[in-house]
């Protein structure tokens, strides 16, 4: 039983030998390098690592703050930013379907393209974007996972007992949920304005981007003004859902009243502008949008080199990613 076969032994010694050469190899390599601290290779290779590690912990804020002040925080507070963040994403998504949908009438009105035609390019671009959301989503969601387990690890110890063995999971899952919704409502705002200037450009190239603000703004105001998908009416809807009869011995009308003032409506309509228009500018110069519109009208005024046959030598959009 304890004999050993020669020639499992020999395979032995050859593996052994053969490890030890390839050791003493890369050890004769690592020694035949000279060693070169520099620090804008050391820079280089840290500066994506901490761009990356700077977005995990963004992602973490709101479940660490979930976890450590829970114990603190109002008891409104919590119940108004989830139900503000539900509406937004209700608003934004409605928006990105209305750009869509009046984007391909454009087309298909102003330009007196087919309706197969018309309706084949609003379908692509709602696909294509819907997958990039899609895409971005699961990627914080797994994010936010990672970052609330670390959040949940470092701000446990600091939360005083309590009787609901559940609150601590349930305040971070909270929080997990609102960094979800809100990476979906900037996605959401985004991709409106590139599914609309990606329809409108199946006609024009450049222009589309300009008339993608246009109709976004239209979009957004629409969806914010007409339906039941109003932010402020929506947020209000599921407070009184939300919150019990009495806060704090204040009735919950009184609450949501003194939390959502009759002018909130026009701070929501003020605030639309703005956000649509840096939206816009932000995924344009993303894209390569505004590089190509400056080209365009450099030599639409005779001041571009290498014109193309009419005019215009200008790279489409839709191939940057």
């Amino acid at each position: 039983m304890g004999n050993t076969r020669p020639g499992a032994e020999s395979d032995r010694t050859r593996w052994g030998s053969g490890l030890r050469q390839l050791t003493t190899a890369e050890w004769q390599v690592i020694r035949g390098r000279d060693p070169d601290l520099d620090a804008v290779e050391i820079t280089e290779f840290s500066g994506p690592l901490l761009a990356g590690g700077l977005v995990i912990a963004i992602v973490g804020v709101l479940p660490l703050v979930g976890t450590r002040l829970s114990e603190n925080a109002d008891s409104l507070f919590g119940p108004l930013i989830g139900s503000f963040a539900l509406a937004a994403v209700c608003t934004t998504t409605v928006a990105w379907l209305l750009s869509a949908l009046i984007s391909g009438l454009v087309v298909l009105v102003v330009y007196d393209v087919s309706p197969k035609v018309a309706s084949a390019a609003t379908e692509g671009a709602l696909r294509g974007s819907f997958g990039r959301i899609e895409g971005a989503a699961s990627s914080v969601t797994l994010v936010a996972l990672i970052s609330g387990l670390i959040s949940l690890a470092i701000g446990l110890p600091n939360m005083a007992s309590s009787d609901d063995e559940s609150s601590v999971i349930e305040e971070l899952l909270s929080a997990q949920v609102a960094c979800l919704l809100l990476v979906l409502m900037l996605g959401f705002a985004a991709e409106s304005i590139r599914t609309s200037a990606e329809i409108l450009g199946s006609q024009v190239k450049v222009i589309g981007w300009l008339g993608s603000l246009v109709i976004v703004l239209i979009s957004f105001y629409l969806a914010s003004s007409a339906g039941p998908f109003a932010p402020v009416k929506l947020t209000r809807n599921i407070l009184e859902a939300w919150l019990p009869a009495d806060i704090d011995g204040v009735p919950r009308a009184q609450v949501i009243s003194d939390v959502m003032p009759n002018n909130s409506y026009l701070w929501s309509m003020l605030i639309i502008a703005p956000f649509v228009t840096v939206t816009w500018f932000v995924t344009a110069w993303r894209l390569g949008a505004i590089r190509n519109l400056r080209a365009a009208v450099r030599a639409a005024a005779g001041q571009g080199e290498g014109q193309g046959e009419d005019g215009l030598e200008v790279e489409g959009t839709d191939q940057h990613e």
